[in-house]
């Protein structure tokens, strides 16, 4: 914990929210009810690609109870998308996936709704799927999008299609190295398209007032960005549109991107509002979740890496094909990134490696929690034991040998301040008992660490307002979907001034009041927001301590505030309650209120040639293979992470653990299955199989601190990378267990059982 002894962070405390989190009483989106609602449903496409000739909506229009119905007719002619606007509101021409919205219908019922959509003629002319993204690159593919050019960074003389998005990490001379080293060692693997899963639909209620505003109620991780989307594909002013976040059920970076993980909830509900001139309500059914809205995109990635016989990596060379479905949402950031990861967490003089985002005809890729994190680290920590196997050395050796050090440079010349890599790797040998446990027949140990970077936008502002008892209310952009802001932001804020952890309140995200945020997004909470609002308290206590120095006829620097008072330090007698001081404020300066704003990434590149330290991690899975089905089963999991400071360790490891859960699903078991007309099989619950509890382990996480980060006190994100690690470590653990390398995922019994039978 350092030197400084806390009295709030640092240590466990009660989750405000906790108690109307477990006895239902949170009002979530779907609870809600204005005067007057009614109900919206959308048509969506039957078709994987085609073309659309006619839409007619008579029939459904002429319905009882029907108010509105619209089409893309109803909508200004404004594309959208997280990076690239490749898409409409609603359909225009050619829909690209199977539940690609085409109509909208609002209803006095929900019932009344959806009778109403069964009488909406779509006319299409049908077009061949493209499912295979590997195929779709090449020049006799079908075009998708033919009005969007390809990458401009694409290199010359790459004759490909339907690729939209391209990045390069290219340093050194990989070809050279290469062919200098002493073994070569190349590898395949293929990842999943998984969905966040979350309990709670998305869901929104939209009411347009008389004044030309609307007011939209939403259970989304980015409101901000939701308001401006929403301001540019109706183009209103953003000053007419307002965005309130009510409970999440759930989010895992589903429901962030704005509209564009919703698939158009938002706008097509403010449009039927619009239209209808009542307020309208929309959830969406299991099943259209699954296909609507965003998943995580699969991948094929190629990696070969030269290798001396000490077992130093001198080369590494890649190719990911990263498929972002029938738009390109997330796939341009997500399939960045599982390519910038293929440059791996170790010491690599010389890489060269291609990412090519591609178009088929799928559900569109989102930003699901790590987005290309679990592509990536998949692939280059089971290329690690692979490259251990060819040498005949211990997987752990073999990543301590190519370590970084601290002041070694990063790729993007930057210095390494902390490493903690190595320490995460030895605590999780330790615990797991590598080289020491006693190892029934079929069992094996598996390990896989990575490196994650902090980052998905700019920094978080805060408002700390005091009121005239002393008790503080706290305004920020980032909502509560299980992150930092019902434990650590309160914690931050009464830590810094000096009043119980009780009297201080976080509000719910609401545009028209909270400071703009980019999104609960990124592993950011608790070092953008928190910082924030630490900055925030910090200015609303020294505004206090101005206004308690005139009173005590005392200088600021001789003042602490503390235990609701406001006094000289070492002088108990000479005090003033904090409440005195805040209302006095009201009289002479106007209510107290400190402002914050925070980006670690200004910091860090002022700081980068003192050297950064990224957020490291290690896992480690005991699994027991049965041969004759196939079924694998962790017995014991080990998660070591590089927290920095730990502001709330039940909190931090609640995050572990429920990472490791989602890793579990994508390692063991979920999967999206698709035809071969690009219709999802398994949309709901009944058929998309997730961890149960008979498949979860204990779970032992292990927080490192000591080594800094950019966040409040030192600390560091753990959102998104433990969720990272788990496929790695199982399948390491496979091979361990029974000598077969799966480069596929999910590790199914059907995938082991065959992997087995092939090995002879």
């Amino acid at each position: 914990m350092g030197e400084i002894e806390y009295r709030y962070v640092g240590k466990n405390v009660a989750r405000k929210g906790a108690v109307e989190r477990v006895t239902g009483a949170g009002i979530y989106c779907v609870d809600l009810v204005v005067p007057g609602m009614i109900y919206g449903r959308v048509l969506r496409s039957e078709y994987a690609h085609a073309r659309i000739l006619n839409i007619d909506i008579a029939e459904a229009e002429s319905i009882p109870g029907v108010h509105a119905v619209i089409t893309s007719k109803d909508a200004p002619a404004v594309t959208y998308g997280r990076t690239l606007n490749d898409r409409w509101v609603l359909a225009k021409e050619k829909v690209f996936f199977i539940g690609d919205p085409v109509a909208a219908v609002a209803a006095e019922s929900d019932a009344i709704a959806k009778a109403a959509l069964k009488k909406i003629k779509v006319s299409y002319e049908p077009l061949p799927p493209v499912l295979d993204p590997e195929r779709a690159m090449n020049q006799d593919s079908v075009s998708l999008h033919e009005e969007i050019p390809l990458p401009p960074n694409l290199p010359e003389g790459q004759n490909v299609k339907n690729v939209c998005s391209y990045t390069s990490v290219h340093y050194g001379d990989a070809d050279k190295a290469m062919a200098e080293a002493d073994m070569v060692v190349e590898d395949t693997y293929e990842t999943q398209m998984v969905h966040p899963q979350y309990l709670e639909p998305r869901t929104v209620l939209a009411r347009y007032d008389s004044d030309g505003k609307f007011t939209l109620w939403i259970n989304a991780q980015t409101p901000f960005a939701v308001r401006s989307q929403i301001s540019r594909l109706l183009q209103i002013p953003a000053n007419k549109v307002r965005v309130i976040v009510t409970e999440i059920g759930g989010g895992f970076g589903g429901k962030a991107s704005g509209v564009e993980s919703s698939g158009s909830l938002e706008p097509i509900c403010a449009l039927l509002a619009l239209k209808a001139k009542k307020p309208v309500r929309m959830a969406l059914e299991k099943s259209e979740e699954t296909i609507a809205t965003s998943v995580r995109g699969p991948s094929k990635i190629w990696i070969q890496s030269g290798v001396k016989r000490d077992g130093t990596i001198v080369a590494r060379k890649g190719r990911v094909i990263f498929d972002c479905g029938g738009y390109q949402g997330c796939g341009g950031s997500a399939g960045g990134k599982a390519a910038r990861m293929l440059a791996g967490w170790y010491r690599l003089p010389n890489v060269h490696v291609d990412g090519y985002t591609v178009y088929t005809n799928k559900q569109v890729c989102g930003s699901v929690r790590g987005p290309g994190g679990v592509q990536g680290t998949f692939a280059v920590e089971s290329h690690m034991d692979s490259i251990a196997a060819k040498l005949r050395m211990d997987p752990v050796d073999l990543r301590l040998q190519n370590m970084p050090r601290a002041g070694e440079r990063l790729p993007n010349g930057a210095f390494l301040r902390n490493v903690s890599l190595r320490e995460s790797l030895l605590r999780a040998a330790e615990k797991i008992g590598w080289g020491q446990a006693n190892l029934k027949k079929n069992q094996g140990i598996g390990f896989a660490s990575t490196m994650w970077g902090e980052g998905a936008g700019p920094g978080s502002g805060a408002l700390v307002k005091v009121n005239e008892d002393a008790t503080a209310i706290v305004l920020v952009g980032k909502v509560d979907y299980g992150t930092a802001i019902p434990f650590a932001i309160p914690m931050i804020v009464a830590e810094e001034l000096g009043i119980p952890l009780d009297d201080v309140t976080v509000l719910n995200v609401d545009t028209d009041t909270s400071p703009w945020d980019f999104g609960t997004v990124g592993s950011r909470t608790t070092v953008t927001c928190g910082g924030a609002t630490r900055l925030a308290a910090i200015d609303a206590r020294d505004q206090l301590l101005a206004i308690a120095a005139k009173l005590l006829g005392a200088e600021i620097g001789q003042l602490e505030a503390k235990d609701r008072q406001i006094r000289i330090i070492g002088s108990s007698d000479k005090s003033l309650p904090m409440s005195a001081v805040a209302t006095a404020a009201h009289f002479q300066v106007g209510e107290v209120i400190g402002r914050g704003y925070y980006n670690p990434e200004v910091i860090q590149a002022e700081e980068r040639e003192k050297g950064v330290s990224p957020v490291y991690a290690t896992h480690a899975a005991l699994v027991e293979v049965d041969p004759d089905t196939g079924r694998v089963l962790v017995k014991r999991y080990v998660a070591v992470h590089d927290l920095g400071f730990v502001i709330h360790p039940d909190g931090a490891e609640g995050q572990i653990e429920g990472g490791v859960v989602e890793g579990l699903g994508q390692a063991l078991c979920e999967q999206i299955l698709v035809s071969d007309r690009g219709e999802t099989l398994n949309p709901t619950f009944v058929d998309y199989l997730m961890p149960t509890l008979s498949m979860t382990p204990k779970i032992e996480p292990i927080l490192l601190e000591g080594y800094r980060g950019p966040g409040p006190y030192g600390a560091k994100g753990v959102g998104e990378v433990p969720c990272l690690l788990t496929p790695a470590a199982i399948a390491n653990a496979i091979y361990n267990a029974v000598g077969v390398r799966i480069r596929t995922l999910p590790l199914t019994p059907e995938n082991v059982l065959r992997s087995l039978r092939n090995r002879g």
